[in-house]
């Protein structure tokens, strides 16, 4: 009897015979079906390491299925080479196995041939280009867990949750995992003191919006958790410097304000806003303000470099871009919008920042995609970015310490929303309504303004701490000539000065 390697295959024969372990096994579904079962699906191994994917149509599985167990070796031969045509292909393999009724397979015993227990293809920066929104190949993914998001709905019947992970190639990617993946990992499966934890998810989609690559599990994902092979011992060392912390990604569909109350959450005019005297015990507050864009102040820039790891700026040292704060070369610098507005309303002029996922979603494009149209000759704002003058929003304020206790301006817009005439009028009656009571209740003050901010603020400070669309402060703190006010400097903060911390804790 000869045995064939995997590579060895080719189409127009079925007189081939392997020896191979089986590492992966799903079952291919249709899901517009009411999830009718397609096919038994799997991955195979040889001794060299070559993989192929191999199918028994669903006529044939019930022959099968009791033989068959994921991790075994066996013999099999009377099998069909074909050319694997279509998407989804779990692996890069051109060809795949189809099983015959005929089929034979026989179990062989462990110490009779050394084939290794698991394969991958885990995917570099090289391919991904050719993956994103293309879901031909399929791609394995790995990386070090540092975030964990609940179980969310998604419509009626589908359920997902997703995980942050830093990439062996150095890149942060969220993966979601869809239904029964994403309920069986569970945060409380992963100690904060027994980290760091290397994930491998198998046959993900790569998908691209706005600027950031994520990945999607499919049915045939599979996930493996500090699995011990020697590729995930080798990265041991890379991510050991990795805080073994992990984040809580909030869920973007729970505990958040309706609209009409998350526009007017402690709504001020500019001239409130510069003048207010907060409390000491204040670490961050949200505001909204409404006021219009008068223009873009450029001294600064519109853009950065940023390490793709920690999103710090970054700038070149003979053409090699090194991040200080990861004592590291970049390898994938990134283009991120940090604009400064200058704002004004009837009370006065301040400037806000707007960052880069806030700015992707109002300028309907990436930094990247406006920064590669550059000339060194011209660095002037991109008409896109200009066509904001003149527009008014409703902004939502993220202040921290810099504004709190420091009394700095650029103040961090987290959240935008076109002004609302019907929902600006029921503001004004609610707010009328709710002075009047004020007024006959005598156990009340009757004036709180930004002066007595104290207590109440405090207790709603944990109302919109999830600021999903906050970057982290990277560079300097540009202060503008406005309305006058006893609390602010005009100084430029050094890079140092801003703490990444201070801004992670109430990332996503």
């Amino acid at each position: 009897m000869t045995i064939s390697f995997i590579s060895d295959l080719v189409t127009g024969r079925d007189d081939f015979t392997i020896r191979v372990r089986l590492c992966r096994m799903w079952d291919a579904i249709n899901p517009k079906k009411n999830g009718e079962l397609i096919s038994k699906d799997m991955i195979f191994i040889d001794e060299k390491g070559n993989l192929m994917h191999g199918i028994i149509r669903k006529t044939q599985v019930n022959r099968f299925k009791d033989i068959l167990s994921e991790g075994s070796v066996f013999i099999i031969k009377n099998f069909k080479v074909v050319e694997s045509i279509g998407g989804y292909r779990p692996v890069q393999n051109s060809l795949k196995i189809i099983f015959f009724a005929s089929t034979a397979i026989k179990n062989l015993s462990e110490d009779i041939v050394e084939i290794p227990i698991n394969g991958f293809e885990f995917i570099n920066p090289d391919v991904i280009d050719s993956r994103v929104n293309n879901s031909t190949v399929l791609s394995d993914v790995v990386g070090c867990l540092y975030g964990i998001g609940d179980i969310e709905s998604v419509g009626s019947k589908w359920k997902k949750r997703d995980i942050h992970i830093l990439t062996d190639y150095s890149a942060k990617a969220k993966i979601t995992l869809w239904e029964e993946l994403g309920e069986k990992f569970s945060p409380y499966l992963y100690n904060n003191d027994a980290g760091p934890y290397i994930v491998i998810v198998t046959s993900a989609t790569v998908k691209e919006f706005r600027g950031e690559v994520s990945f999607s599990t499919t049915y045939a994902s599979k996930i493996y958790v500090n699995l011990d092979i020697d590729y995930i011992r080798s990265l041991a060392p890379k991510f050991s410097t990795m805080s073994t912390e992990l984040q809580v990604i909030e869920s973007s569909n729970v505990n958040s304000l309706p609209i009409e109350e998350e526009m007017f959450l402690n709504r001020m005019d500019i001239k409130e806003l510069l003048e207010a005297e907060w409390s000491t015990g204040l670490q961050e507050y949200i505001v909204t303000v409404k006021c219009k864009i008068k223009e873009i102040d450029n001294y600064f820039g519109w853009y950065y470099i940023s390490c793709n790891v920690c999103s710090k700026k970054i700038e070149p040292t003979n053409s090699i871009y090194r991040c200080n704060n990861c004592n590291k070369d970049c390898k994938f610098p990134l283009v991120r919008y940090k604009i400064h507005l200058k704002v004004t309303d009837r009370t006065g002029d301040t400037t806000f920042t707007i960052f880069n996922v806030v700015a992707e979603k109002l300028i309907d494009t990436s930094a990247h995609k406006l920064f590669n149209k550059l000339t060194t000759a011209n660095n002037d704002v991109p008409v896109q970015v200009q066509s904001l003058c003149g527009k008014e929003f409703f902004f939502k304020l993220r202040l921290n310490h810099y504004n709190l206790k420091e009394g700095l301006e650029n103040f961090t817009i987290s959240k935008l929303w076109i002004p609302d005439d019907n929902l600006e009028v029921q503001y004004k009656l609610r707010k009328e309504e709710k002075g009047k009571n004020l007024s006959n209740n005598e156990t009340t003050p009757k004036h709180q303004g930004t002066n007595g901010l104290t207590k109440e603020m405090n207790n709603q400070v944990s109302v919109d701490v999830l600021l999903t669309d906050l970057e982290d402060h990277e560079d300097e703190l540009h202060v503008t000539n406005g309305t006058k006010s006893r609390k602010r400097r005009n100084l430029i903060i050094d890079d140092e000065e801003l703490s990444i911390a201070d801004t992670n804790k109430v990332k996503k």
